[in-house]
């Protein structure tokens, strides 16, 4: 006989301290159920439903709030268009926010992911050091033969420079020419010196390249020449001549082989010659004056030419020296390189030659691959500044041919 529905009611009533004090344990609403379809025999959904039932009234009857199992959802008639609206845009700013907490997660995952990559990479790196091959020193073997080129040109002994005529941007006179040349001689011995700790130097190739005197070619350099030509001539021969003992004495060549060229300036005409250029040459007379004193030293040897150019083989490279007034230019901003080439194009087709050696600009600088333009002792003048030129303090230049590989080394040689 089936028990009525109220049984379970009156149960339940009857432990309703009981639930009172275990309002909201779920684990006793369990075991109070099992308990009511033991005692009362009535099915599990019954139980189930009468004690929610009971528990929801006797909790309000003692003026308790409990959880509710579950969510009343509200008839449409009972839902107002003010709530909706509301829910709807709190739902859409909830969808933002994820939008937006979902790109940040995955930037923040990719950069995650590089970061490790990278940190992979350089732990792989650090690893291995087993490749790695040590370089041994090199024992010092048989050195390279090699000549030095010292370029001596331009010092215009006995024309005076006064420093109120040129901004005081240089001053040179008879006195200071002399301290000029004795530095300039030493610092290329020195220079000399150092590439001995790395090739064997037997020989001294010395070029004088003209124009170590000014001369009266201008009528203003009659004025203001401290000598007169002669004067000037006998002076830089001595100049000259010291020089070339201090390498005897104190270069250890075994050989010293002095290359000429005369110069523009030192001309007994004032106008130019060409095929008799030579014999109007106080410096070609100077030249020979001076052979003519180390005639009896047979470790001294010159090449004076009656021409423009002077050539010399150093090892197998052929060398064309000339004093540089040959070379013509328009003033044009690339300076003299451009017809320089020119002019060494059909120079070697004359005689082929695979480096060049110059003057007469007074600017030390490389003005093409196979090309060396000397600077000057005498320094920046009047008529330089005249021309526009940019001063430059005075400087001479140092030249170092190896026998397998060529001009290796091109240094200038500092006078002050």
């Amino acid at each position: 006989m089936k028990i009525p529905p109220s049984k379970a009611r009156i149960f339940y009533e009857n432990i309703k301290d009981e639930i009172i004090a275990q309002k909201d344990n779920n684990q006793f609403y369990k075991v109070a159920i099992e308990r009511c379809m033991s005692e009362t025999g009535i099915s599990f959904m019954v139980c189930k439903k009468k004690f929610y039932d009971v528990k929801e009234k006797i909790l309000n009857e003692a003026g308790i709030e409990s959880k509710k199992r579950f969510i009343k959802i509200p008839k449409k008639s009972e839902v107002k268009a003010n709530d909706l609206v509301k829910f709807d845009r709190e739902k859409d700013k909830l969808k933002g926010e994820y939008h937006t907490i979902k790109l940040m997660y995955d930037h923040l995952k990719k950069e995650h992911n590089t970061l490790e990559s990278r940190y992979s990479t350089l732990l792989n790196i650090k690893d291995d050091y087993s490749s790695i091959k040590i370089i041994e020193k090199q024992n010092a073997g048989a050195k390279n033969q090699a000549t030095p080129i010292i370029l001596l040109s331009d010092w215009h002994f006995e024309e005076t420079v006064d420093p109120a005529t040129i901004n005081f941007l240089n001053e040179y006179n008879l006195s200071i020419a002399e301290k000029r040349w004795f530095t300039c001689i030493q610092n290329s011995l020195r220079l000399v010196q150092l590439d001995r700790s790395h090739s064997e130097i037997k020989n001294l190739v010395l070029w004088l390249g003209g124009d170590f005197i000014t001369g009266y070619i201008h009528d203003e350099l009659i004025e203001n020449n401290g000598l007169s030509p002669t004067q000037a001539s006998r002076f830089a021969k001595q100049r000259l001549i010291s020089a070339i003992d201090f390498y005897i004495q104190h270069g250890k060549f075994e050989n010293i082989q002095i290359v000429c060229n005369f110069g523009n300036h030192g001309r007994t005409d004032v106008k130019k010659k060409i095929s008799t250029g030579y014999k109007n040459s106080y410096e070609w007379m100077i030249y020979h004056d001076i052979a003519d004193y180390y005639s009896n030293n047979k470790s001294v040897h010159f090449t004076i030419p009656d021409g423009y150019f002077a050539y010399v083989k150093i090892y197998d490279f052929m060398c064309r020296f000339w004093h540089g007034d040959t070379i013509k230019y328009g003033g044009g901003i690339g300076g003299i390189t451009v017809p320089l080439i020119k002019a060494i194009h059909r120079y070697n087709q004359q005689i082929k030659a695979d480096y060049n050696f110059m003057g007469h600009y007074h600017q030390l600088f490389q003005a093409c691959k196979d090309c060396i333009v000397n600077g000057s002792g005498i320094g920046f003048n009047a008529y330089a500044q005249f021309i526009g030129a940019s001063p430059e303090d005075p400087l001479q230049c140092y030249c170092l041919i190896d026998e397998k590989r060529g001009m290796t080394i091109k240094a200038p040689i500092f006078c002050v």
